[in-house]
């Protein structure tokens, strides 16, 4: 018998190519809810994404955008000195991760993105070199971590409910969470495929 995520899988597979969107959602709630983990400090998840060579800074609590007054993904570091004190002064910061030094992220806003790219490359990844993948909270919402592409910047909408994010840009990384405010939906990033990097 296969295993249940496996089967999962598969089904979401299946109502993406039918375009079943219902059935999609209904496949990638699930997905979500059997991939939790235990919870990780913010602060501890930042200090490992710089070990490994991705730029940190902090994001507002439930929140996409940096705090006020600082200069949001312009002062991503890698110093532990300097992201410790950060998250002692905010201590519930989300993490943010500048894209386009070690990694670059492909961003699917939803299930129409997965469509989307499905029609352009089939099963594949488009030649990238996956390094991890991050359910978001948007329902199908999914970020694709892929090795930096030098001197590749930032592109809106690559094809539709298809963003990357290269050099200049950010993503929120797990385990971040969103909180029930206009604009954006709540739920925790959590990886589906562990991030694979050596600095």
């Amino acid at each position: 018998m296969r295993p249940y995520a496996d089967a999962l899988t598969e089904d979401l597979r299946g109502a993406l190519d039918g375009e079943d969107w219902r059935t999609a959602e209904q496949a990638c709630d699930e997905l979500d809810r059997i991939a939790e983990r235990p919870a990780v400090p913010l602060v501890s998840a930042a200090l490992w994404y710089a070990e490994h060579g991705l730029p940190v800074f902090p994001i507002q609590p439930g929140a996409k955008e940096p705090h006020r007054g600082t200069h949001g993904v312009l002062d991503a570091s890698l110093d532990p000195a300097t992201i410790t004190q950060w998250w002692a002064t905010w201590p519930d910061s989300n993490v943010g991760i500048a894209t386009g030094h070690v990694a670059d992220v492909v961003d699917f806003d939803g299930l129409a993105g997965h469509a989307a790219w499905g029609r352009e490359f089939g099963e594949t990844w488009g030649g990238l070199d996956v390094l991890g993948t991050v359910s978001t909270p948007r329902p199908g919402g999914m970020h694709l971590y892929a090795t930096a592409m030098p001197n590749t910047r930032n592109r809106a909408k690559m094809m539709p409910g298809v963003d990357y994010r290269g050099a200049g840009g950010y993503v929120l990384a797990p385990p971040s969470v969103l909180d029930d405010r206009p604009g954006q939906h709540p739920g925790t990033y959590r990886w589906l495929r562990p991030l694979a990097v050596d600095r």
